[in-house]
């Protein structure tokens, strides 16, 4: 578990605001459920959506414009060349919850194939967690995840949030390629 430190927080707190505003913007039903309802209801829609195309990268409003889209082609082609799975999710928070625990749940209950793995950011907890499903823990160990972890908050710290992504892909994608 990795906390992306407290230089981001301004920034991170700025994309809350737009991403509290864009809720706000909906047609009220949303607004009325509470975050366990909403959770439940994206499970299921997660579930539901399994037969169509995957989308690969989940965001809150933290990624740049266009690049959460290059990032899910990205994550798509080598899904398709490879067979693994690597899923990005963009959540507000664990809600106290341990940031792996919740990455491990989300790896069930969004369908992610044992050959996966996903990477979770919890914006508002400024937690990084990188979880392995159980056909890639050996190749995406504790130690590398721990050292990927860190590298994508130091890029997230120093304000290159695409380029934390951007070597944390790369750096799963190689080691899942050999």
């Amino acid at each position: 578990m990795k906390n992306m430190g407290g230089m981001r927080k301004l920034g991170l707190v700025a994309t809350m605001g737009t991403a509290f505003a864009l809720a706000g913007c909906s047609n009220g039903e949303e607004a009325s459920e509470t975050p366990t309802e909403a959770a439940a209801d994206e499970d299921a829609e997660n579930a539901s959506e399994q037969s169509g195309p995957i989308e690969y990268v989940k965001d809150i409003g933290l990624l740049e414009d266009g690049f959460g889209e290059t990032l899910n082609a990205r994550l798509a082609a080598f899904h398709e060349e490879s067979g693994h799975e690597i899923r990005i999710a963009v959540i507000l928070t664990t809600d106290d919850q341990d940031i792996e625990e919740k990455a491990a749940e989300m790896i069930v209950s969004n369908g992610i194939s044992d050959n996966g793995a996903l990477i979770l950011i919890a914006a508002a907890d400024e937690h990084i967690g990188i979880v392995p499903a159980s056909g890639t823990a050996a190749a995406l160990d504790a130690e590398f995840t721990d050292a990927t972890e860190a590298a994508m908050a130091a890029k997230f710290d120093a304000g290159a949030i695409t380029d934390g992504f951007n070597g944390a892909v790369d750096a799963i994608i190689t080691r899942l390629s050999n």
